[in-house]
């Protein structure tokens, strides 16, 4: 077991955390239902981050859905991810089916219901883990119902259905954010919401401090306004009405910014820097490490997204004329699709683009258009003083020590000519609930990117 899942085990075993709606619930909801419980202004913050963090926000929650599920097999790591993001009954390996996930479950609870026997006196130490566990009660809402199978590459690359954990598909499925969008599930936010507030009016008092509560009653008609808000600009508006005017927490969820531009950096995630782009990734060959490595520092640095596009695409290939025979299910990109799918990776407000960069098929004419024009403000994509900024650290489950990484390499199987493939899985910081997935084929003696996809991923 490695080190980091030591840690990560250390600190389940203490509360079940989990992954759940997006930080407007998990920070921004928190905080304001705690201080309506009676926490002061710090405890809240200290409550909020302790749940916020459970959100790719510190090294020991980052499990990506393809690196234990679909490139590599890892049932340690599937059950790590059911303790740190869906709170089902039944642990991995199992079918779908059987790991359902029910809104309040004993799964969901079970950190909580700890927690409300802490000591007065070990309360103020244990806010963070409690709001931890706030989190797994939330995420049994968000993640409710039967886990779905992603697919972004068709049958290449596919997801173990007994280990994979993705929005079920009454919810939106594995290429959606519907699941966390507090509008499009008013009753079901409310409840949520509800069950948030019970909950930290259980919690133990502060270093012996009684708190005054108030009635939930009072609050539901309160939270209607922030339930129904459809964009990042209501959000803050609703926030900065109830008093909280630090809204960096807003950054990168799955709203458009709506009638103001947001661009908001939330501090408080605590993840260590990546030094430089170059993968030294064990046991991959050297020419795939240099060519990706050189493709993602781009990727993250470079304006004109036509030209990267051209070098990038297999010379003569046609997106819509060209499906790969070994692997339905997806299209090879010619390099207008190609173009397309590198500048909606890289627009700024990733709420605005969603439905457009997770489309399973080739964009239109129209959908090209439309990035286009918004990429023409420049102001529109995501900047970054340096493009090692602009990357999540990642790490490779194993028994080696991992070196501190910006993407993972999968070798795949091979195309029909026998040209080798692989497939490189990232996380970008303005688009922090989505893993993107990168498919390259060396043709002749040069690695091409054949296709672009994502899974929605915490």
């Amino acid at each position: 077991m490695s080190l980091r899942r030591v840690a990560a085990v250390l600190v389940l075993l203490a509360p079940l955390l989990c992954q759940a709606q997006e930080a407007d619930v998990s920070f921004g909801l928190t905080k304001w239902l705690a201080i309506q419980a009676g926490f002061t202004q710090e405890q809240a913050d200290t409550l909020a981050i302790g749940d916020q963090r459970v959100d790719s926000g510190d090294m020991q929650y980052i499990e990506l859905l393809p690196t234990y599920a679909c490139l590599a097999s890892d049932t340690e790591a599937a059950n790590l991810v059911r303790l740190s993001r869906f709170p089902s009954q039944v642990t991995a390996p199992a079918a779908p089916e059987r790991r359902i996930v029910a809104p309040g479950n004993d799964v969901a609870m079970k950190a909580l219901v700890g927690l409300e026997q802490a000591k007065p006196a070990q309360a103020p130490y244990l806010l963070q883990l409690m709001g931890a566990a706030l989190h797994t009660l939330q995420a049994s809402w968000a993640h409710q119902g039967v886990p779905d199978v992603p697919r972004p590459f068709g049958s290449l690359g596919s997801c173990d259905p007994s280990l994979a954990w993705a929005h079920s598909r009454a919810r939106g499925g594995w290429n959606s954010h519907r699941a966390d969008l507090t509008f499009a599930w008013p009753a079901e936010t409310l409840s949520m919401a509800e069950a948030t507030y019970n909950a930290l009016r259980r919690l133990p008092a502060i270093a012996g401090v009684q708190r005054s509560t108030k009635a939930w009653a009072d609050l539901r008609g309160e939270l209607m306004d922030f339930v129904r808000a459809s964009s990042k600009t209501d959000k803050r508006r609703w926030f900065e009405a109830q008093g909280i005017k630090d809204v960096s927490f807003l950054e990168g969820i799955s709203l458009p910014d709506g009638a103001e531009r947001l661009d908001l950096r939330w501090p408080n995630r605590k993840l260590p820097p990546l030094r430089t782009l170059q993968s030294t990734q064990h046991h991959i060959e050297q020419d795939l490490l240099d060519a990706m490595s050189r493709f993602f520092t781009r990727w993250m640095s470079a304006t004109d997204f036509d030209a990267l596009g051209a070098e990038m695409a297999e010379p003569g290939i046609g997106a819509r004329a060209s499906g790969d025979s070994e692997s339905p299910g997806f299209e090879r990109a010619d390099r207008a699709e190609l173009a397309a799918r590198l500048r909606a990776w890289r627009i700024r407000d990733h709420g605005r683009v969603a439905e457009l960069a997770h489309a399973p098929r080739s964009f239109t004419a129209s959908q090209r258009s439309q990035l286009l024009a918004i990429a023409r403000d420049p102001r529109e994509l995501a900047t970054y003083p340096v493009p090692t900024e602009a990357y999540f650290p990642l790490l490779v489950n194993g028994p080696e020590p991992s070196p501190l990484l910006a993407f993972i390499l999968y070798p795949v199987q091979s195309s029909k000519q026998g040209n080798p493939r692989a497939i490189a899985v990232t996380k970008f910081r303005h688009a922090p609930y989505d893993t993107v997935e990168v498919l390259a084929e060396r043709i002749v003696n040069r690695w091409y990117i054949v296709a672009i996809r994502a899974v929605v991923d915490h």
